[in-house]
């Protein structure tokens, strides 16, 4: 339960941190907010009513500012691993996020899941699974409601909560009753010591799981001590000994089985490409967990819920087809193990277009896919530069400045038979306000080559 006899620092005042302030004051808690970007603390006052009378700290952060409050709740966008939090935890001070406020209240079951690519898919996944089972199943987290908002709704069954490793690094309490870390690849290595920390903080979602999910096709979601975690469930591509796994020899005739629990044809799933269906196993491999039925029922439920998931925005969403020639929008394709599946995944050869705010990424893994699946790369935003030493000679590289002349270019040099894939394996923040603006931006140029 959170202490009401604590006072309460929010730091940052985005999505999760206004769930704070609303959160807090719904329980009768005290808090104070800490936001140097003047103008949306001016902005969010307008419309958080909550936020009206509330004490604002603009100026920079200070140890000794922490310990003026025996609890400090960080936006996930806020480093908790410098030298100002590490002082003040030394000091006593607790530091959290949203998530361990949703965990420490929270008394229906929840899924977790994190991993660098596909959580959002998955979890909408899981969550229409289940609420084909007539399980009323809410999708929170970085994907849906802000999962302390969600608390206001009595009637929910299953909370399905997406994570990403800054939320977890600030979350102790929580017991999930399924946990998954669905894939690790190289991402936020501008805020992480390197591949194995960041994959450590991610499996830290397995901390007091009933049930985890793991992926066997990819050790790092495997948890350091298999033999004390929670009963171990697997997913897998490939390998037969998995619970979940893909059975066929071509995409036309495949299956999706889960041996006696549940199998549904791959072509079941209406979302395209291969990482979908595995996106599908471990969506089944989780949802399977809290649904009570025979296998002809558990089959029947999971076509009728994958019939209502068709993708995600931005997320390899078909934009338009014109002349032969498929336009898909990845714009959350922002590392490139994203990119790399996105490439994989498509049914045609493609026309890349890539770049933008790289955050230290080795571009490297880019190579044998860009070789084998690939005619060509168009690249724009500030790592396009790096990106070309990583893989230029593998396939003609065209440089652009934006995205308007990426997508003319584009239109230029595809073929029919081939498909653009906007897939960019960056973040957004040099040329966009998020990968959504840059998603819409590349669906709105798109629509004229299509017109």
């Amino acid at each position: 339960m959170t202490d009401l006899n604590t006072k309460y620092l929010i730091v940052g005042l985005g999505l999760s941190g206004l769930s704070v302030v609303r959160y807090l004051t719904r329980i009768g808690a005290s808090f104070d907010v800490a936001e140097t970007n003047v103008d949306r603390f001016h902005q969010q006052l307008k419309s958080e009513p909550a936020l009206e009378g509330v004490f604002h700290h603009s100026g920079k952060l200070t140890t000794e500012l922490l310990m003026e409050y025996g609890c400090v709740v960080v936006s996930p966008g806020v480093s908790v691993r410098t030298e100002v939090f590490t002082l003040a935890r030394d000091s006593g001070v607790e530091v959290i996020g949203d998530v361990e406020l949703f965990a420490r209240a929270v008394t229906k079951p929840v899924i977790a899941v994190t991993g660098s690519n596909g959580k959002s898919t998955v979890v909408s996944m899981a969550g229409e699974l289940l609420n084909a089972a007539n399980i009323n199943a809410t999708v929170v987290g970085n994907v849906g409601v802000a999962c302390l908002d969600s608390l206001q709704d009595d009637s929910i069954d299953v909370f399905v909560i997406e994570l990403s490793s800054f939320q977890l690094e600030t979350t102790s309490s929580l017991q999930p009753k399924v946990a998954s870390v669905l894939n690790v690849s190289a991402d936020h290595l501008d805020r992480y010591e390197g591949l194995d920390d960041y994959a450590e903080v991610k499996r830290s979602i397995y901390r007091n799981a009933q049930h985890v999910v793991i992926n066997l096709d990819d050790i790092k979601t495997v948890p350091v001590d298999l033999a004390s975690s929670g009963s171990v469930v697997s997913f897998s591509a490939s390998s037969k000994d998995a619970d979940w796994t893909i059975v066929g020899e071509s995409s036309n005739d495949s299956v999706l089985s889960g041996g006696s629990i549940a199998e549904i044809a791959a072509s079941d799933v209406k979302a395209a490409g291969i990482h979908n269906s595995i996106n599908a196993l471990a969506a089944m491999a989780l949802a399977s967990l809290l649904i009570d039925a025979d296998k002809k029922h558990m089959s029947a439920i999971f076509t009728q819920g994958f019939s209502r998931f068709t993708g995600l925005p931005h997320r390899t969403k078909l934009v338009c087809e014109a002349d032969n020639i498929r336009w898909i929008n990845d714009s959350k394709g922002t590392n490139v193990g994203a990119t790399v599946s996105a490439i994989k995944g498509m049914a045609a050869p493609v026309v890349l277009i890539a770049g933008g705010r790289g955050k230290n990424a080795d571009y490297a893994p880019l190579r044998d896919a860009i070789a084998e699946y690939c005619t060509a790369v168009i690249l724009i935003g500030e790592d396009a530069e790096t990106i070309r030493a990583s893989i230029e000679a593998m396939v003609p590289v065209y440089m652009e400045k934006s995205m308007q002349d990426a997508v003319s270019r584009a239109a230029e040099i595809s073929k029919p038979g081939e498909c653009v894939l906007l897939s960019p394996a960056c973040a957004s923040f040099d040329m966009f306000k998020n990968f959504e603006e840059r998603g819409d931006v590349f669906e709105t140029e798109v629509k004229k080559q299509c017109a």
